[in-house]
């Protein structure tokens, strides 16, 4: 094993709860594809990573990996859907076909199922795939969950409509990939597929969705043996470059991707329905978080969470005799408010999705046990067990992660304010983002809409565990967050 190897699995033995005989280990086969293929693999690796009970490579066409080295393959390939597509080498696509025959594991992600039209050992794993009515039979879900097979050269050629927000239903609840989650839930911005087609022999659908185009059920998950070795399908996971992909931060359509990968890989199936993770923000009320200086809070009727800054005195800081100099005008500017957890964490992973408006300026913190006390003008006699804590502003006790709409400054969105500064480019301006943050043993690791923004090991000085907060900068700044959940390790 290279030393480059052991170094990542020492790195990972020290993150995350599985042990390393535990992981399994997974590559992602990607570079061409109709679809956005850099977001959907860094969708993949995160959702993996974050579980713990994967490795995960990366292997960009034209470089192709030893498949016997990984208990999983996933391919996030697409070379197109026609006789004309991008086809593998000969004996890389020879190599897959033993690797599952023998007892290996293959996931095909999205797009995945329109490749290799003439492969026909693939066609027989993925068993429904983008192909035309002449290509072999389809399947459709009818009332009660019935399966029902349509005949070869009948129905409709596939084909999707637009992205729209669809409930999808489990129709196998007792296999080892869905037992536990929810009957059906609502999923967000996805593209419904209908018209698959192919041998459609040995196959177990897991999901399914009712489409308005084809006025059917139509599958969304399923699996199915390929020799000894075991291949999972999904027609989740949709991203186009350029847009946002709220449906990856779907939590049950991330269950159902690490547990399929996990079955493919392994036959079993030990992930937890919901990974591990928990609301941190319920959605209704501020129950488990307290207001720290001069804010509103509102939970609005869909769930998010508003934050607005309240001015009791509107004549402040104009109270003092004019003229008024510029330090006593910034002390009133810059004086923060933010809402913090009641409860303290050490180790977790963090997410959250935000707003701001143009030139707005917010932030999380974590591990700041002053509770931003000098930060909102807080007395020491009003919090005298907050006393001790240096007078200074949260990301100066424990650590604040950044959240502006201002290209000039030095740390973006996703940075470790003061120490890491983000990559720039990856925050959609005027829109929903999502941050995830990975608290571990000190370290920080920082993700904009599923992209690495920031890694810092952490200061050895400060402490490890404390509250989470959300930042109001200024007196002028408004901030929105919604589907803040956390996943404590």
């Amino acid at each position: 094993m290279s030393i480059r190897k052991l170094i990542a699995l020492a790195v990972l033995s020290v993150s995350y709860s599985f042990c390393a005989g535990d992981r399994l280990s997974a590559v992602i086969i990607d570079g061409v594809n109709n679809h956005d293929w850099a977001a959907g693999t860094a969708a993949i690796r995160t959702i993996l990573e974050g579980t713990g009970r994967f490795t995960v490579d990366v292997s960009t066409y034209p470089k192709f990996p030893d498949f016997s080295r990984y208990d999983v393959v996933i391919n996030n390939f697409n070379g197109g859907h026609t006789s004309a597509g991008t086809r593998w080498p000969a004996d890389v696509e020879r190599a897959l076909e033993a690797y599952v025959r023998n007892g290996g594991g293959l996931v095909v992600f999205h797009a995945a199922n329109n490749a290799f039209l003439e492969w026909p050992a693939y066609n027989q794993m993925i068993g429904l795939g983008w192909r035309e009515p002449s290509f072999g039979p389809g399947i459709a879900i009818g009332p009660g969950g019935s399966i029902q097979r349509i005949p070869q050269g009948q129905g409709l050629a596939p084909g999707h409509g637009p992205r729209h927000d669809f409930d999808i239903f489990v129709l196998d609840k007792t296999h080892p990939i869905t037992r536990g989650l929810p009957l059906y839930w609502s999923h967000p911005s996805e593209q419904l597929t209908h018209g698959q087609h192919g041998p459609a022999e040995g196959l177990t659908i897991l999901t399914y969705a009712f489409s308005e185009i084809s006025r059917q059920g139509e599958p969304m998950d399923w699996v199915r043996q390929y020799g000894k070795g075991r291949v999972y399908t999904t027609m989740l996971g949709h991203t186009w470059s350029g847009e946002l992909n709220p449906n990856l931060d779907d939590v049950n359509f991330q269950a159902l991707l690490a547990r399929g990968v996990e079955w493919a890989a392994s036959g079993t199936v030990t992930l937890a329905p919901d990974l591990g993770w928990k609301p941190l923000f319920n959605g209704k009320n501020l129950d488990g978080w307290e207001v720290r200086g001069a804010s509103v809070w509102s939970v609005m009727d869909n769930g998010v969470l508003l934050g607005q800054r309240a001015h009791p005195n509107a004549a402040a800081p104009f109270n003092s005799p004019w003229p008024i100099d510029d330090k006593q005008y910034k002390a009133w500017l810059y004086r923060q408010s933010w809402l913090y957890t009641t409860k303290e964490f050490t180790d977790f992973d963090l997410h959250v999705e935000y707003w701001i408006p143009p030139g707005g300026n917010s932030g999380v913190s974590i591990r700041d046990r002053s509770r931003a006390h000098a930060a909102v003008g807080e007395s020491d006699a009003e919090r005298p067990d907050l006393a001790s804590f240096p007078k200074t502003t949260p990301a100066h006790i424990g650590y604040e992660i950044q959240i502006v709409d201002d290209d000039r400054e030095k740390f973006q969105s996703g940075s470790v304010y003061t120490f890491v500064p983000a990559k720039t480019g990856l925050q959609r301006a005027s829109s929903w983002n999502s941050m995830e943050i990975e608290s571990r043993d000190g370290a920080i690791r920082v993700r904009i809409d599923g992209v690495l923004a920031a890694e810092y090991a952490g200061d050895p000085a400060r402490s490890k565990s404390g509250p989470i907060g959300l930042q109001l900068h200024d007196q002028f700044t408004s901030a929105m967050f919604r589907n803040i959940r956390i996943r404590e390790r």
